[in-house]
């Protein structure tokens, strides 16, 4: 299977890193980019959102405040290029290493989970899942996450096509198949420091690979429109809400003119 990168992977690449050929000033701020770049996400991993600041990356990337002006004026315009790059950067090489698998590899043991599983384990990924949970509670990062989020999610979905060709037929199953093992590879990484247990984590990971080569052979589906209906019918119909354990005021009883 071919490992060249998809054109959607490849519009991800920040402004200014692919300089044209020939061109030496193009190459200078292209390498000056992508130093800055680098030691944010550095300065990211290891000290998180709310600790980064453009001294920190400076001292970093060993480059001057203004050079990094120069290139990203605002705190904003350097966040959305460590976003994309971040990105860019794990998917090319979750890309490159699927499509470097065989076919017996890819369709028969899934091995592209465990490629997955490694992946989310990253500079790159750690970064952007930081990123992820810092947006839930900073709304200046929520505004340039989330767009660039969304548009992420949109460009995995065209490089799943591309590197697993056999779930072309059945796009809304593969869609609710993304977003299962999304969720439960970014839960076990984020939960990784509570529960320091590798072999339970990989016996997990395994599970998953083996569920989803079922789901793609027909063994194992999603559940219908109607058994989902009657699932939640089931929550309102036999689930009571847990009465208020907050206690009432005690009201005293009122006193007499003469007591």
């Amino acid at each position: 299977m071919s490992s060249e990168l998809s054109t959607a992977i490849q519009e991800l690449a920040p402004d200014g890193l692919s300089p044209r050929p020939g061109s030496p000033q193009e190459q200078k701020s292209s390498k000056t980019r992508e130093t800055i770049l680098e030691a944010a996400l550095d300065c990211l991993a290891e000290h998180g959102y709310a600790n980064t600041t453009h001294n920190l990356v400076c001292q970093q990337a060993k480059v001057s405040r203004g050079a990094l002006l120069h290139h990203y004026p605002t705190s904003q315009d350097l966040m959305v290029a460590v976003i994309d790059y971040a990105f860019y950067k794990h998917m090319t090489t979750f890309s490159q290493m699927v499509g470097s698998l065989s076919d017996e590899s890819r369709r028969n043991r899934n091995t592209a989970i465990a490629i997955d599983w490694q992946q989310c384990q990253s500079r790159e990924m750690q970064v952007y899942l930081e990123m992820k949970v810092a947006a839930r509670t900073n709304s200046e990062l929520r505004a340039i996450f989330l767009p660039r989020a969304r548009h992420h999610d949109l460009v995995w979905k065209e490089e799943l096509l591309k590197v697993f060709p056999e779930w072309r037929d059945n796009m809304p199953k593969l869609d609710l198949t993304r977003r299962l093992t999304r969720a439960i590879i970014e839960g076990l990484n984020m939960s990784r420091e509570l529960s320091r247990d590798s072999e339970a984590e990989w016996a997990l990971v395994t599970f998953t690979a083996e569920m989803v080569l079922k789901i793609r052979q027909g063994d194992l589906d999603f559940p219908s429109v109607e058994r989902i209906d009657a699932f939640k019918q089931s929550l309102s119909a036999n689930v009571k809400r847990p009465r208020s354990t907050v206690s009432k005021a005690v009201r005293r009883p009122r006193k007499n003119a003469g007591d």
